[in-house]
């Protein structure tokens, strides 16, 4: 009974510092995400930004709905994109959502915010072409968020 516990202890020490394995159909995918670096930095944002006016320009506060939901954005992507999407950069918005931003150069960008609401609004521009909606979430990252970040990088 010990040895058990020990395993499943060291898995979920690797998931939280750096790198988790997930099942597709074609077998098990290691994602590279640093996990850690992207939960300290969520952490940081909410800290400072979960004030009013915390940008001086009147910005609403990031509520506690929109960082555990953004931590939970967190835990899909580790579980939903391939290693060779890079990890987002994480950042507040004025209106208080937790916005996800992907840049790719030579105008190409993907963005996702969420507000602790259960939905995930997001915006693409690839190429000169514009993609735009909100999907909702439930724990799960939408296909349709999947399938843009992998349009991103060409996958």
């Amino acid at each position: 009974m010990k040895k058990l516990l020990v395993i499943v202890i060291i898995i979920i020490m690797k998931r939280d510092e750096s790198v988790v394995k997930y099942p597709l159909k074609d077998g098990a995918i290691t994602c590279g995400f640093p996990l850690r670096k992207m939960r300290d930095s969520l952490l940081d944002i909410y800290k400072e930004c979960s004030s009013v006016d915390w940008d001086g320009y009147g910005a609403c506060a990031v509520t506690e709905d929109a960082f555990e939901e953004a931590q939970r954005i967190i835990d899909a992507l580790a579980f939903s994109i391939p290693l060779s999407i890079p990890a987002p950069e994480i950042v507040a918005e004025p209106t208080g959502d937790i916005g996800f931003e992907w840049y790719r150069g030579n105008g190409q960008v993907f963005v996702m915010s969420v507000s602790g609401k259960q939905r995930i609004t997001y915006a693409g521009l690839f190429a000169g072409n514009k993609v735009h909606g909100s999907e909702r979430f439930s724990g799960i990252l939408p296909s349709t968020i999947i399938q843009n970040l992998m349009r991103l990088y060409s996958l």
